[in-house]
């Protein structure tokens, strides 16, 4: 049977591949000398994004630091809660227009910010140094009020976004009277009262579900004018929403909430949608600050007295203090902090930033209902919605446009088409018309504008070396659970084995603390399958090349990222070499040692095993799309969120439950890891894979029978697969379709492919004695494999003729089974 993409049966002595040519690695990059660090996923670092996409600077290497992996766009926020909008619709994908305009994502939260030394802490990992730093962390609403921690704040939406739409489950499972409190009554409360009004309509209608108000002024909403005022208010009453002015919340309680003057408002539940506030760390980063403990930046956008810090959005504060903190402002400063950053670079002036002052004003009304307002003009209806529902699908559609025009690769060069005669007269005018750029063009590892010295310049082995002092040590060993394949194995004198493991890969992800963790958990895998100890490992490093300093900085990442792994098991990182090529690779050669032999060497399977496996499938072709930028950004979180997860607990588990096997489920897939553990070779013939030894007979009468429904699978898998993203490694492994007994069946199902998937950092498979496999499975997901499931039962195969030749497919799979009573069945025939 021929298979899309197979290789030939009849070409068995293929030679292994490679782990490093496992997955499409990222296209080279041009050497690097510049950084640029945005922190904070906001709208001026999404514009800023979307035009870098356009035109990237070479030689500069962009980095976005998010705790969140999608950034909404707050003018669409009220249509979300009122239903118009779904969740995706205002949601930019945050690492996939990284991706598009050739910037790396790092998924980590900020704390601090160094200006002097140029460093940013992050939450529980080493900081990250700039050259140039952009600040867009948005503001969240003010907890200065007693008990604020009992209210829900409106942001971060996503957490927001979650508790919306398990009140709005309670509301309509409950049927039981409730009382919302919003605090705040500026534009943005206004918005959200009537958009839950909206959403809850026929329970507010009827008054068992009752919407409050409170605005501590007497203007509703202060920033419009009488007229706009008196339509807000129409449209509040119309939608049943109590209003409360002059009342300034003083205490927030479980039973509701005291004004200032000691009212008190009997409440449910409290939403706070007050005046922002500044992030709390900012207080002790040595910036300018204002009274709010916002940033105070000039003109220009930078910081005061720091020209290497940029802030914008809602963090900024300007020297005009009546522009107001909204998302068409921090949207129009992108632009400008895409000029500045280049120009500070390039030595080229500086354009200032001028808030627009005429601009109107929409405000949405719950249902599709809208009020306009510029100065002292304002109107209401249903057109104006429309009109504003227009303007901000405008706005996503330019943000979104990187992603729907194709992915750049994370090279800094970009296609450019042919130019025109009259494209390239314009070209020269303008370059006439221009100072000429400098900095970038000097290629000596200097940075411009005096952003950095030669005083951190080193050479490799002394980069290496301080590297390596500046890691945290690992404890002194304990106890711990490892084994290992591919490795080679010494006997000591003291009878013990000496085991040591390989393990290389490309950059499979753009940060490069998150790639060390994936490398070294990779590594580890192979020896956390057996009794081994991990003991020290050596690092050889393949930097990309450009100036040192940049390479000071990935090192420093990769290798503090590797040795927190490495730690975690006792393993100490001891030492190793650093190149240079034209990308990022990691190769790990890890040492350990252990009191039994090998159990690949003999196999233990029984009929009756259950099969177990502690992972989903699905990371090789996640990883293989996100190459091409073609992966959502909340797959991959929960793909990577798997994959950091060590395997030697699970380890423990399985040798605690009598487990007569246990592997790793990596390069070969599942499918390709059942047939080593039955030991099938592919391509031989089934005499032949049957009657190698004597002493295997026994094990070499055995099968499997797999259950499709039970396949644990990652978000987003089927849908990469089913569209053809696999890795290089798919087309090999997909040999092992050969060994399935009823492949026709299987032929156009969208999980045939994912059997073959390679894994890095994949799960356990291990075959457990029936009367175990239960309590296994329990502790299992007790202990964190959430995901662990029983996906098939070892089976004797039938034999024919002279009892010499067995079934020459081994794997049968299935749509579902009872491994119980298959199990059963299996004791009886043993019996």
């Amino acid at each position: 049977m021929s298979w899309p993409g197979q290789v030939p049966v009849n070409d068995p002595d293929k030679p292994q591949m490679r782990e490093d040519t496992h997955f499409q690695a990222p296209h080279a990059q041009a050497p690097q000398y510049q950084d640029i660090v945005l922190i904070g996923g906001g709208h001026s670092h999404a514009a800023f994004l979307q035009r870098w996409a356009k035109k990237p600077l070479a030689g500069v290497r962009l980095t976005l630091v998010s705790p969140q992996v999608q950034s909404a766009y707050s003018g669409m926020l009220p249509g979300m809660i009122a239903g118009h909008y779904s969740f995706s619709d205002i949601h930019i994908d945050l690492p996939r227009l990284c991706g598009a305009a050739g910037a790396r994502f790092v998924q980590a939260c900020a704390h601090h910010i160094d200006p002097v030394e140029k460093k940013v802490s992050l939450l529980g990992r080493p900081d990250l140094e700039y050259d140039l730093v952009s600040l867009d962390v948005g503001a969240t609403p003010c907890r200065k009020i007693p008990g604020s921690d009992l209210a829900i704040p409106v942001k971060p939406v996503g957490h927001f976004h979650r508790y919306w739409q398990q009140l709005k489950q309670q509301v309509q499972g409950e049927h039981k009277p409730l009382r919302l409190g919003i605090v705040g009554g500026g534009l943005g409360g206004c918005e959200l009262a009537m958009a839950m009004s909206w959403a809850l309509e026929e329970p507010v209608y009827s008054g068992r579900v009752e919407i409050h108000l409170m605005h501590a002024g007497n203007r509703l909403p202060e920033e419009y004018a009488l007229l706009a005022r008196r339509m807000v208010a129409r449209e509040l009453g119309r939608l049943n929403v109590h209003t409360h002015r002059n009342w300034r919340v003083a205490e927030i309680t479980s039973r509701g909430v005291h004004s200032d003057e000691g009212d008190f408002l009997a409440l449910d539940k409290v939403l706070l949608c007050t005046e922002a506030g500044a992030p709390p760390w900012l207080a002790q980063s040595g910036l300018a600050l204002d009274e709010q403990g916002f940033v105070q930046v000039d003109e220009y956008l930078r910081a005061v007295e720091f020209p290497s810090v940029f802030a914008t959005g809602d963090v900024a504060s300007p020297p005009d203090t009546r522009t107001p903190r909204s998302a068409r402002n921090a949207l129009d400063q992108g632009p400008a902090l895409y000029h500045n950053l280049r120009a500070t670079l390039l030595e080229q002036p500086l354009k200032p930033y001028r808030a627009s002052k005429h601009f109107f004003s929409l405000l949405s009304c719950g249902s599709q209902r809208a009020i306009v307002a510029r100065g002292g003009f304002s109107a209401a209806g249903s057109l104006f919605w429309h009109w504003k529902d227009h303007r901000d699908r405008q706005q996503m559609g330019r943000l979104m446009r990187p992603l729907k025009q194709g992915y750049t690769g994370r090279s800094s060069a970009g296609t450019k088409s042919k130019p025109t005669i009259f494209s390239s007269l314009a070209a020269s005018w303008k370059n006439l018309s221009r100072p000429a750029p400098r900095g970038l063009e000097r290629r000596d590892e200097m940075s411009v504008a005096g952003l950095r010295n030669r005083a951190n310049i080193t050479s490799a082995a002394g980069l290496l070396n301080r590297t390596l002092s500046s890691l945290p040590q690992s404890q002194p060993i304990a106890t711990a659970l490892a084994r290992g394949e591919d490795t080679s194995s010494i006997r000591l004198h003291s009878g013990n084995l000496l085991v040591q493991r390989s393990s290389q890969l490309p950059a499979l992800v753009p940060d490069p603390w998150l790639f060390g963790r994936l490398s070294a958990l990779h590594a580890l895998s192979y020896l956390v399958a057996s009794q081994v100890q991990p003991l020290s490992a050596l690092a050889q490093v393949t930097l990309p090349q450009g100036a040192s300093e940049l390479a000071t900085r990935d090192l420093q990442q990769l290798l503090d990222g590797a040795a927190r792994e490495l730690n975690q098991h006792n393993c100490a990182l001891t030492g190793g070499s650093t190149g240079e090529g034209p990308e990022l690779q990691l190769a790990l050669t890890i040492t350990g040692e252990t009191t039994t032999e090998p159990l690949q060497s003999k196999p233990q399977l029984r009929a009756g095993d259950c099969l177990i496996l502690t992972k989903p499938l699905g990371n090789g072709t996640l990883l293989a799309a996100e190459q091409q930028g073609k992966a959502r950004g909340r797959w991959m979180q929960q793909a990577l969120e798997l994959m950091l997860q060590s395997n030697a607990t699970a380890a423990d588990i399985f040798l605690s439950s009598h487990a007569h096997e246990l592997d790793v489920v990596h390069d070969t897939g599942l499918l390709g890891r059942v047939l080593e553990m039955l030991n099938w070779q592919i391509g031989h013939s089934a005499q032949s894979a049957y009657t190698e030894g004597a002493n295997r007979q026994d094990a070499l009468q055995l099968g499997a029978r797999l259950f499709a429904d039970a396949l644990p699978l990652l978000p987003g898998a089927t849908s990469c697969a089913g569209h053809g993203l696999l890795s290089r490694r798919h087309q090999y492994n997909a040999r092992a379709f050969t060994a399935l007994q009823n492949p026709t069946a299987w032929r156009a199902a969208p999980l045939l492919p994912l059997l073959v998937d390679p894994q890095i950092c994949g799960g356990l498979l291990g075959a457990v004695p029936a009367d175990c496999a239960e309590d296994c499975l329990t502790t299992l997901q007790a202990s964190g494999c959430r995901h662990a499931a029983i996906i098939g039962v070892v089976e004797e195969l039938p034999a024919s003729g002279d009892q010499q030749h067995y079934a020459a497919q081994p794997v049968q799979l299935a749509q579902s089974g009872d491994w119980k009573k298959l199990t059963r069945h299996q004791s009886e025939l043993i019996s």
